[in-house]
């Protein structure tokens, strides 16, 4: 009996109870097309909570945005930064099909997915997304740059979003990753 109450209040529990959220373990800015191009590539695991992906069977879309933020090194926390990016897009299910779908707003058509897993793995390798023209970059200067992704509760349909915003298992953000390039 004492060893069920110290296993309930114990940190491992805590974390087992929590093994949901998004987490950048990887990104960088790297030149392209002879330095006039920086493109992003990332990996990102994503880990939805049982309630988002509940509500992704039954017919919900999922939006979530990714932000991209580029400032030179020296600049001071007021000043604007040269790139404060986001990139939104949807994931769906469709029943009828039993396929996924990721949707990037502005561009070409949904890619499919016949598993959440062949999703989450698409979803979770970003390769050469163009972020800025190197034009914009002075060379030989370093910059901070940092990527966060976050599930987009206001995107919700509107019966959801009161149940989203009170409960933690919707709150699926990533920690802002951040490091530092030389043009």
């Amino acid at each position: 009996m004492l060893i069920a109450a110290w296993m309930a209040f114990s940190p491992l529990a805590a974390t087992a109870a929590t093994d949901y959220g998004f987490i950048i373990q990887h990104a960088e800015l790297h030149a392209f097309d002879n330095g006039k191009l920086y493109l992003l590539d990332a990996d990102i695991d994503f880990r939805f909570s049982e309630p988002a992906i509940e509500a992704l069977r039954n017919g919900v879309c999922l939006s979530l945005v990714l932000a991209v933020k580029l400032k030179p090194e020296k600049a001071w926390w007021f000043e604007k930064a040269l790139l404060d990016d986001k990139i939104s897009f949807r994931i769906c299910y469709h029943a009828l099909s039993k396929l996924y779908q990721i949707i990037y707003e502005n561009t070409e058509p949904p890619i499919n997915f016949v598993s959440f897993n062949a999703l989450l793995e698409s979803m979770g390798s970003i390769r050469e997304y163009p972020v800025v023209l190197a034009s914009q970059l002075s060379q030989g200067e370093r910059y901070r740059a940092s990527l966060s992704v976050g599930l987009d509760i206001e995107s919700l349909p509107l019966p959801l979003r009161p149940v989203a915003y009170v409960t933690p298992a919707w709150h699926l953000n990533s920690p802002q990753y951040k490091w530092t390039f030389v043009k």
